[in-house]
């Protein structure tokens, strides 16, 4: 008899292991979504002491061409150790760089997506040009996909999608050279 049940309680517990993820176990849970949202935008704020608990090694980084004072460029980020790098040239230029969330949501246990909101203060020497002046107070909004690696936790690859026309337009820009 408690062999059975023995059997049975293992059965169960093995049945959603493999449901969950071929590799890991039991899908991240809605405090473990938070958490990781917590830590990647305290690394998007500065703060790159846990870049190697929020980002997988082999992190992917996807978003559209960013504006220069020369045009536009594309950026690509393929690894761990380019992330602090690629967050310190989105800095450049910034007295304050920071995001809040404006609100999230977890999809299955692996995917996340985080709305969040930029405050910024222009510094003395901003690189695009722009009709605003240093201490300049910008905001705009953007929407980042997160997706958790199943084995690692962390994550792999991110997908961002910011509202690129309200930046430009808060920065007093009236051309856009590509």
């Amino acid at each position: 008899m408690a062999l059975s049940i023995f059997l049975i309680t293992a059965l169960v517990y093995l049945s959603g292991l493999s449901a969950a993820s071929s590799c890991c176990g039991i899908a991240p849970d809605q405090e473990y979504h938070k958490t990781m949202i917590d830590l990647y935008l305290q690394a998007w704020n500065g703060d790159y002491s846990q870049v190697n608990h929020t980002f997988d090694p082999s992190i992917h980084i996807y978003l559209d061409r960013v504006l220069t004072a020369n045009g536009s460029v594309s950026f690509s980020v393929q690894s761990r150790e380019e992330v602090p790098g690629f967050m310190e040239q989105a800095r450049q230029g910034w007295d304050k760089y920071s995001f809040e969330p404006v609100r999230w949501t977890d999809g299955d246990g692996y995917n996340l997506a985080v709305r969040w909101k930029f405050n910024g203060v222009m510094g003395a020497h901003f690189p695009k040009n722009t009709t605003l002046k240093e201490g300049a107070y910008v905001t705009y909004n953007g929407t980042d996909f997160l997706q958790l690696d199943p084995c690692s936790r962390l994550i792999k690859q991110v997908d961002m999608a910011q509202d690129y026309i309200t930046l430009y337009h808060n920065l007093g820009l009236t051309e856009i050279k590509i």
